[in-house]
């Protein structure tokens, strides 16, 4: 499994669909990255798990999540904002397979001004199989 690494910049798209750009918001920009699999085992072993810890300091918001998943996953995220509410999700672009690997997904979000936002974890969603859930959320101030 190779790692992926991207950094994703919301800025038309917010503008375009969520008004970011006419309001004077800050646009944030997502930067993560996605390691290789490790501690590799058959699916029968238990299923999707995951720990999600998110922090901050005065300039950016982390995600360090460390998630149990199917082998040949794809892993990328996305970043919606609706007001102060941030929204990370984590989408599979690859396959499903019956082996399962620990990911360790790190992100960082930025760009955006000195306030109280809402952020909210969710993942892991694959076409209809498996449905985005909740996996953690947290109010931070940054600035």
């Amino acid at each position: 499994m190779r790692a992926l690494s991207k950094a994703l910049v919301c800025a038309g798209l917010c503008g375009v669909l969520m008004g970011c750009a006419d309001s004077g918001t800050p646009l944030p920009v997502l930067e993560y990255n996605v390691g290789g699999c490790t501690e590799k085992s058959e699916t029968s072993r238990g299923g999707v798990t995951s720990e999600v810890e998110i922090t901050s300091n005065a300039d950016a918001i982390y995600l360090e999540h460390r998630l149990r998943y199917v082998c040949c996953a794809e892993l990328e995220l996305t970043l919606e904002r609706e007001g102060n509410t941030i929204r990370i999700m984590e989408t599979n672009a690859g396959e499903i397979c019956r082996c399962v690997c620990q990911y360790l997904i790190e992100a960082e979000v930025s760009g955006l001004g000195p306030g109280v936002y809402d952020v909210e974890v969710w993942g892991v969603e694959y076409e209809d199989l498996h449905r985005p859930e909740l996996l953690g959320e947290l109010r931070v101030t940054l600035g």
